[in-house]
């Protein structure tokens, strides 16, 4: 299973420069991720409005993946009401999430919401912003805000 970027995604962040701006087309999934998982906001999607950009955290994200799982994993066992204290449930729960032997340390249904998620968070963007980011530094400023809102 791979991490999967929504088409249009792809097409709205083409105005932030590769120089000086996302260098990885997983830039702009780890915003539509981080989005979604702040919001709480996920979205089924399906194989033919998504693209497949990577098998595993890539650059610099790598050394960062703990973190971002951890993010996504309390952001999931919140949405199912799961409690940390309900140590049977939040097992099982986990179980289905969790795979230690692949790269991303996830599974295949870990790896299916947590794409919901970034596609979630993408439409949550598009819904904020009224046009398309033109420049890294506009778009960080108004995601900064959109985030804390």
């Amino acid at each position: 299973m791979a991490f999967r970027l929504p088409d249009k995604a792809r097409e709205w962040f083409t105005h932030i420069p590769k120089k000086n701006g996302f260098e990885l087309e997983f830039d702009s999934f780890y915003f539509c991720l981080i989005t979604g998982l702040k919001k709480g906001k996920k979205h089924p999607y399906t194989n033919s409005d998504t693209t497949e950009i990577v098998q595993q955290f890539p650059g610099e994200y790598k050394q960062h993946r703990h973190f971002i799982i951890a993010l996504f994993l309390h952001t999931e066992l919140t949405s199912l009401a799961i409690s940390f204290k309900e140590r049977n449930a939040l097992n099982k729960v986990l179980a289905t999430l969790i795979d230690p032997a692949t790269a991303t340390k996830l599974s295949d249904d870990g790896m299916k919401i947590l794409n919901r998620y970034a596609y979630g968070g993408f439409l949550e963007l598009i819904e904020h912003f009224p046009e398309q980011p033109r420049t890294l530094d506009g778009f960080l400023v108004g995601f900064y805000k959109f985030i804390n809102e």
